[in-house]
């Protein structure tokens, strides 16, 4: 299974969330002369990330999710927003989600889905174009087109108020409409609609079939070879010693992986200097091979033995979507720790 670079709540998630809302704010000053390009336009001639054909319904509303995928597996997505929404919204509307092309790949995505199913279809935004239509430039936005217009944009908050006022039966819907203008700020939701609060029961299939082995939790079993020929597993490993397991990327240094080089540097030299535990690295099969894993170890010379993660199924197993990555496991085979910081 292919790598995901999750945005955990530390500090390495608080770095690659900060680029990207630079990246985000460097787009909207550089493309903001093209935001007048129709989503709709574009929507016509889109696909999936898959490659599916985008069919829209032109009976119903076409609702655009702008979503960072990322934040999701922070439990801070959209999704439980939109299995909230009142029954009379879901039968005249049309979701689509859309992944701005930031810090994310296809595989990613595909990866995403297989946990959040309920999130289709998935569009990945090349180029920002649909970002740029929109004029937007912060995550989550929501936005309502009908008839090809837009009648609404706003964020998350802004969306759970104008729901809560106008969509709970089809009658205030129908009103809402008749009332929409082409003049988008008039349509915004107001300072006083947003305090307002949003009384619908979150549905259980908002609820991702993801799940991270968290802190006091047993640590999920293994047996796989290093790359020197070796045999190991978690309970031969943990027997006798703590065991420090870090998940690595051999792509280092990329942009997806802020401070990567000095994390790995750290590794090396802890690795070198603590006997007090076992060290053992997992390095990720995402579009790499073993010959360019061997490349990363001479080339940061790490001493600590090393599986080649095929199909990436122990970083599947543990939750890891970050890299480099550490996970404590106490010699009774529990997880002491896990975070982005080599420690």
């Amino acid at each position: 299974m292919m790598i995901m670079k999750n945005l955990s709540m530390n500090k390495s998630a608080a770095r690659t969330k900060a680029y990207l809302a630079l990246a985000l704010i460097l787009l909207a000053v550089f493309f903001r002369a093209e935001a007048g390009e129709s989503p709709v336009l574009l929507l016509e001639n889109i696909k999936t990330f898959d490659g599916q054909s985008l069919v829209l319904q032109d009976s119903k509303l076409t609702h655009l999710i702008f979503q960072d995928i990322w934040s999701s597996y922070e439990g801070q997505g959209e999704e439980a927003r939109i299995a909230a929404l009142p029954k009379a919204f879901v039968k005249n509307s049309q979701q689509v989600w859309v992944q701005p092309e930031i810090n994310v790949t296809e595989s990613q995505l595909a990866e995403f889905q297989r946990y959040y199913p309920q999130v289709k279809p998935l569009v990945l935004d090349r180029g920002y174009r649909l970002m740029r239509s929109q004029g937007g430039w912060s995550l989550p936005l929501h936005v309502i087109l009908k008839d090809g217009k837009k009648v609404f944009s706003g964020s998350g908050e802004e969306f759970d108020a104008l729901a809560s006022k106008h969509f709970s039966t089809q009658v205030a819907l129908n009103q809402w409409l008749q009332l929409r203008t082409d003049d988008l700020p008039s349509m915004l939701v107001t300072g006083a609609e947003k305090s307002k609060s949003v009384s619908f029961t979150i549905n259980e299939a908002a609820k991702p079939g993801y799940h991270k082995p968290e802190k006091g939790d047993r640590a999920p079993v293994f047996i796989a070879k290093t790359m020197a020929g070796n045999t190991v597993s978690l309970l031969g490993l943990s027997n006798n010693k703590p065991l420090s397991l870090v998940f690595l990327d051999s792509l280092c240094p990329m942009p997806h992986f802020p401070g990567c080089e000095a994390q790995i540097e750290q590794l090396s030299h802890l690795v070198t200097k603590d006997d007090s535990r076992e060290w053992l690295g997992v390095v990720s099969s995402f579009y790499v091979d073993e010959k360019i894993v061997q490349q990363f170890r001479d080339k940061f010379q790490l001493k600590l033995p090393l599986i080649f993660d095929t199909d990436n199924q122990i970083y599947q197993s543990y939750g890891v979507h970050a890299s480099p990555y550490q996970i404590d496991i106490s010699r009774d085979g529990n997880i002491r720790s896990r975070g982005s910081e080599v420690h």
